[in-house]
């Protein structure tokens, strides 16, 4: 069968190209090496309580803003049910040695409010910070549709200031400071490698609104499969794609899968990490300098987590997410410290359709290399000693829980959890990176548009991660194919 385009890799990146593409009368087929498609954003459930793996809360979701513009344009929204996480404090830090606590309230001024009276000598800090979040975001063609386009300024564009150096020429309260670079976390690059516009377009979304879906991320693959049934998109699970054939000028002219199985196409959307990419292709395909350049692209940090189940309904958790530093200065070294010294980020887990959690997620930067030893085995085929290790990584993870958060000691009824081993091999990223491939100052990562005629690049390498960086990068990538000022003049109709 010959198909317009083939789409490699089903996740919001992969399901969004391939609706995009279908929307404008593409004949579009989707290869997914899992069983099903979107496997992360699916999760899992124990005890009766669903654990949310790709999706905790997003920003922007809010009526008529960015996310919720996609998800209308898309025809996702008719079969979601969102809810708003407390307005008066979405995120909760904490920070154990000085005792200190801060509840991130939701919307601009109550931001700005919250900061300056907890800070009254810093309101023109306060003040000057949020007003640069708001002009980086005003400025993203895609995050505001009403501005001309210009691809370079939601890729490459980004100015070479570090958060940490724009935070320092703010102020020199290392409270604020810590507040202020706190959603870090949030994609795994410290203050000092992220440039402030990255920083801004991503927490830009979450100061207008942070908001949950009913059901989580499994909600939303399920609003993926009624669409692309509605799109007729073909749909190959359980496949793997070993090969991107080429036409003898060059051209992308189908797929190949592992089972020997040929999809002819004219176009490809690759939404899987750039060097997996780069291993389906001959060598030859791209100058040694490009492939060494995305051979040489840095992974965001790994984490161990861990999954519990409670025995009472957790309220605190119900709306909120919590972060926890044991000092401050966490976020310069995340993933470096010993186990019990890291900063923590916990998360709601939801048993059916109550409003209070009945268990929580709770994850803890970490590096690849504190797994190494074990890197060339595989998910299920772990070693003895890996076992005991991962055992003990569970021990410890609930002691430093039980010791910094008091409101969640002695709940624990049933615990699981994943290293930096089980993330390379679920994420499917080299190093076991949470969020994929770092956007950093110093690095340049891909373009959507390679030198392969009808081969593009989606995924969060492109633009940022989450569900909106990777639905973005979707609309950038397919902008080339279809036009992005007709896609952007769609998006303003669902406005």
């Amino acid at each position: 069968m010959k198909y317009d385009f083939v789409v490699i890799g089903a996740g919001v990146s992969g399901l969004t190209s391939a609706l995009l593409l279908a929307k404008s009368g593409y004949h579009v087929a989707i290869v997914e090496k899992s069983d099903q498609i979107s496997p992360l954003l699916r999760g899992f459930t124990r005890k009766g309580v669903h654990f949310d793996t790709g999706f905790h809360y997003t920003g922007g979701l809010g009526p008529g803003e960015p996310l919720d513009i996609i998800f209308r344009y898309l025809g996702l929204s008719d079969h979601l049910t969102t809810f708003h996480f407390s307005e008066q404090g979405f995120d909760i830090f904490r920070s154990i040695k000085d005792g200190f606590e801060f509840q991130f309230p939701t919307g601009y001024e109550l931001i700005r409010e919250k900061l300056v009276a907890g800070f009254p000598d810093e309101a023109k800090a306060v003040d000057t910070y949020l007003q640069m979040v708001r002009t980086v975001c005003a400025s993203m063609p895609y995050l505001n549709i009403d501005i001309d386009f210009n691809e370079t300024s939601l890729l490459q564009g980004l100015d070479d200031r570090t958060l940490q150096e724009t935070l320092d020429a703010l102020t020199a309260n290392k409270h604020l400071k810590a507040l202020l670079s706190m959603h870090c976390v949030l994609y795994g690059v410290p203050p000092g490698e992220v440039s402030f516009s990255q920083h801004a377009c991503i927490v830009g979304n979450y100061y207008q609104s942070a908001m949950g879906i009913r059901g989580g991320g499994l909600s939303l693959a399920k609003a993926f499969d009624v669409r692309l049934k509605d799109l007729g998109i073909d749909v190959y699970c359980g496949s793997m794609v070993s090969e991107i054939l080429l036409s003898p000028e060059g051209a992308v002219s189908g797929v190949k899968l592992a089972n020997g199985t040929e999809l002819a196409c004219s176009g490809c959307m690759s939404t899987i990490h750039p060097v997996t990419m780069l291993d389906l292709l001959p060598e030859e395909t791209f100058r040694s300098a490009y492939s060494n350049r995305l051979r040489d692209l840095k992974e965001t940090l790994s984490a161990y987590m861990i999954y519990a189940v409670s025995d009472r309904a957790i309220p605190f958790l119900a709306g909120s997410n919590l972060f926890v530093f044991p000092d401050v200065d966490d976020l310069s070294n995340m993933g470096v410290r010993p186990l019990e010294q890291n900063l923590l980020y916990l998360t709601a887990a939801y048993k059916g359709t109550e409003s209070e959690p009945m268990g929580f997620i709770g994850i803890s930067p970490a590096s690849f290399e504190q797994t190494a030893a074990w890197k060339n085995s595989t998910t299920g085929r772990r070693p003895d000693d890996y076992r005991v290790f991962k055992d003990d990584v569970i021990t410890r993870l609930k002691c430093h829980i039980d010791s910094y958060c008091p409101e969640l000691r002695g709940t624990m009824t049933y615990t699981e959890a994943s290293t930096p081993l089980s993330v390379r091999d679920y994420n499917n990223t080299p190093l076991g990176g949470l969020y994929g491939i770092k956007h950093m100052v110093g690095q340049r990562n891909p373009f959507p548009v390679t030198k392969v005629k009808g081969l593009f690049l989606a995924g969060q390498a492109i633009v940022s991660p989450g569900i909106m960086g990777a639905a973005l990068s979707a609309f950038i990538s397919c902008g080339n194919i279809l036009g992005h000022d007709r896609l952007r003049k769609e998006l303003r109709a669902c406005s």
